[in-house]
């Protein structure tokens, strides 16, 4: 557990941004005012190589699917579950996104005839709310009621750092409702200075660095994994005093087993070779055990929790040796009275 605790305290996300593009998105914008939308689009384009499209955002929520109110239709376990409790982000757009692909259905270029608008929803959130091709959804936008049919499933790369939705609606569904814009773009490194001059030109615009939130969260994790390992350093300890607790209940065999040997002519080094021997084994059986735990959860973790590559950790092969010198050392302190007991007086006893 503490090998875990360490591997992925500072490698999780170290790994994660090495897999991202050099050019990822490393800056968000939200709240852009439709009358700002041209001028800041265009200053984005000369600071910025590869912006990302403005999308327009309107909150709504979902209230029925199908005519029945969506709270009776999903279970409080469920993924859905928290998408109906808040408003979500509704946009709408005529081009597919980068980042997106249909998984079922067809998006709008294609022959689209319904007398209800379309809306192409996130394929694991549709699989949560029990969402099929064709089910009518109604969305309550600041009081105002709009109905859309499912038309399309999509799969989201929610990794890519690009703004993302769970729903998306047929152009002109949406346009008469107030709107603001949101986008994502990469600033090159040492521009904070074009930063504050963007942010001053359009001051009702939030820009929010990606940079920042993760330092942020690095500095949580740290402070989380710090609380953790220092349970866990006690768990250590209370896991040597055990072993000394279980020498200490066998220790009269060993000091009768100590001195046996040595009326028969073993030397005092030899038997501090076998206890070194015997519990130096033991915490490198530990160790080896502790090293292959930790591969197997990482690489479970790294492969069907994160969707991430995995690599072999070859500092893990230390641990064996750490366990090894740690249970010896206590072991051999533990029995020291087993090699310094007199052979006469324990056989004289015995």
């Amino acid at each position: 557990a503490m090998a875990l605790i360490a591997l992925l305290r500072g490698e999780l996300l170290d790994t994660w941004q090495d897999q991202l593009p050099e050019d990822a998105p490393n800056h968000f914008a939200l709240n852009v005012l439709p009358a700002e939308r041209d001028a800041f689009a265009a200053r984005l384009a000369e600071l910025s190589p590869h912006p990302a499209p403005l999308y327009p955002v309107v909150p709504g929520r979902l209230v029925t699917i199908n005519d029945e109110p969506v709270r009776q239709l999903v279970s409080k376990e469920s993924r859905g579950e928290r998408a109906i409790q808040r408003d979500l982000s509704l946009t709408w757009a005529e081009q597919l996104p980068a980042d997106n692909q249909i998984t079922s259905g067809r998006w709008w270029g294609a022959a689209h005839a319904s007398e209800l608008p379309g809306v192409s929803v996130e394929a694991e959130l549709a699989e949560s709310l029990q969402l099929e091709l064709g089910d009518r959804l109604r969305f309550n936008v600041g009081g105002i009621e709009r109905e859309a049919q499912v038309s399309s499933l999509r799969e989201v790369d929610w990794d890519s750092f690009q703004p993302n939705f769970y729903m998306i609606f047929e152009p002109q569904t949406l346009q008469d409702l107030p709107a603001t814009y949101l986008t994502s773009f990469y600033l090159p490194p040492g521009q904070d200075a074009e930063l504050v001059t963007l942010s001053r030109a359009f001051p009702s615009v939030t820009l929010l660095q990606v940079d920042a939130l993760l330092a942020q969260l690095r500095s949580i994790l740290a402070q989380v994994t710090l609380a953790i390992e220092y349970v866990l350093l006690f768990v250590l300890a209370a896991g040597i005093t055990v072993l000394l607790a279980g020498l200490q209940a066998t220790l009269d065999e060993r000091i009768r087993q100590g001195a046996l040997l040595r009326a028969l002519g073993a030397e005092r080094q030899l038997l501090v070779s076998a206890r070194r021997a015997e519990f130096g084994l033991l915490g490198a059986a530990a160790g080896l055990l502790a090293a292959l735990g930790c591969e197997l959860v990482s690489f479970l973790l790294y492969r069907y929790a994160f969707d991430m590559s995995w690599q072999p950790h070859p500092w893990l092969l230390l641990l064996p040796l750490i366990g090894a010198l740690l249970v010896g050392t206590a072991g051999v302190l533990g029995t020291r009275r087993a090699l310094n007991a007199s052979p006469l007086s324990v056989l004289r006893e015995g």
